[in-house]
């Protein structure tokens, strides 16, 4: 089963560890088999001699203008929903089928501000443990691809 709409995932920074990048890049490459799927990276403004909120708002701002054109935007936050891979699975489905164009948005080192929260319509965690926000970029993959093979009715890792 192809799911047809197109996801989005925004995120702020690039994934500077290579085993890391390759398993964004495997992930990205199955999930190809089910979806269209764009990876768009934001500039990681922290540290340059600005504040953390000025920071915070111009990554939100990038992140923003990054799924302009999608029509649900969902936040990865720590105090998101959470849910099951199954219920992910029918989650993901019913967005795709509602509204076509979901884009994922994970923040950097210093989260999302609170005009990116504003503007999503909804909020997922993947877990109530903190990760960087590179690993939480694989974790969604991964997800995203055990979504796609639960509604296709393949076999993988329960």
């Amino acid at each position: 089963m192809r799911l047809n709409g197109r996801l989005t995932i925004a995120a702020v920074g690039k994934i500077k560890n290579r085993a890391w990048l390759a398993a964004q890049d495997d992930y990205v490459k199955r999930l190809g088999r089910y979806t269209s799927l764009e990876l768009v990276e934001v500039k990681d403004v922290v540290g340059r001699s600005i504040p953390d909120a000025v920071a915070m708002a111009r990554e939100g701002e990038q992140l923003l203008q990054a799924v302009a054109d999608s029509h649900r935007l969902i936040a990865l936050t720590p105090t998101g929903k959470l849910r099951s891979s199954p219920n992910l699975a029918r989650w993901l489905q019913k967005r795709v089928v509602d509204y076509g164009r979901i884009a994922f948005l994970i923040g950097g080192p210093l989260g999302l501000s609170d005009e990116v929260l504003a503007a999503c319509h909804e909020e997922i965690s993947l877990s109530p443990l903190t990760f960087t926000h590179e690993l939480a970029r694989i974790l969604l993959l991964e997800q995203l691809y055990r979504a796609c093979t639960i509604l296709a009715g393949e076999q993988y890792h329960k």
